[in-house]
């Protein structure tokens, strides 16, 4: 055997040595008759990995029941849990986000595999409708969709500076979810990415610590943008009447996302 097939999919769902792992035995058919026998056979294919590593990539699939135990040769083979993956809507059938969509019972078993709870999946859940609801995009995908947006919760959940304040510095740079939220708001990104100098200059000379700069700038362009609208309507009205013209009759912008700030 010099080549194994894996995908993407399964990769992302076990890691790439227990995807690796996987394959390997599924493809080959390696019969062991002990868990280091399996361990042994796993060497001879996967010479650049360690022993450790091997190990704990096969307990892994011997968890969650991907291949035979490693005490019970005569295992029935309906014992034996097949892969499941997130699928996708029939084919052609896309649909918008709504507020009763459910992810279907695969998407928790495949982060589960991934050691993430289904406890923290479903907290995300809402957020997840509310997030592309706003949106209304037609996707067949929701659920691969959801998987991913619940993977990076968990990284960002695991990360060892989360919670911890940072101070601003020069190469800051705003999230493209800053940026999307910035959007729903009908402010362009190239208008919000015209106010990051300014941002970084004004915090970074503050010297202030804080746990999330993202929504402290999506709260900055939109005061900004408010201001500039008010600044704007009112030269406006200044200017037609010096010329007496009375007030403006051009459309007003839509400041309606700006309801809950205060200036």
């Amino acid at each position: 055997m010099k080549e194994v097939s894996v995908s993407l999919d399964i990769i992302n769902t076990l890691g790439p040595t227990s995807a690796i792992v996987l394959a390997i035995i599924q493809q080959n058919k390696i019969p062991f008759e002990n868990f280091d026998e399996l361990i042994s056979n796993l060497e001879n294919y996967l010479k650049f990995e360690n022993r450790e590593n091997l190990i704990q990539a096969t307990q892994k699939l011997l968890k969650l029941k991907l291949i035979g135990s490693s005490d019970s040769v005569t295992r029935k083979k309906d014992n034996v849990y097949k892969l499941k993956l997130p699928g996708k809507s029939p084919a052609g059938l896309k649909k918008q986000m709504h507020s009763n969509w459910q992810p279907n019972l695969e998407v928790y078993e495949v982060l589960l595999m991934g050691g993430i709870s289904k406890e923290f999946s479903a907290n995300k859940l809402q957020e997840f409708k509310i997030y592309w609801g706003e949106k209304g995009l037609l996707k067949d995908n929701w659920n691969s969709i959801f998987v991913d947006f619940v993977r990076r919760e968990w990284v960002k959940e695991k990360s060892p500076n989360k919670g911890a304040p940072t101070q601003m510095h020069r190469n800051w740079q705003p999230s493209s979810d800053a940026y999307e939220v910035l959007e729903l708001a009908n402010i362009p990104k190239n208008v919000s990415q015209s106010y990051i100098l300014e941002f970084v200059l004004f915090w970074e000379e503050d010297g202030v610590a804080l746990k999330s700069w993202n929504s402290k700038f999506v709260d900055f362009v939109k005061r900004k943008e408010i201001v500039n609208t008010i600044n704007n309507e009112e030269n406006k009205r200044s200017n037609n009447k010096e010329e007496g013209h009375g007030e403006s009759s051009e459309q007003k912008k839509d400041l309606s996302w700006s309801k809950d700030l205060e200036l």
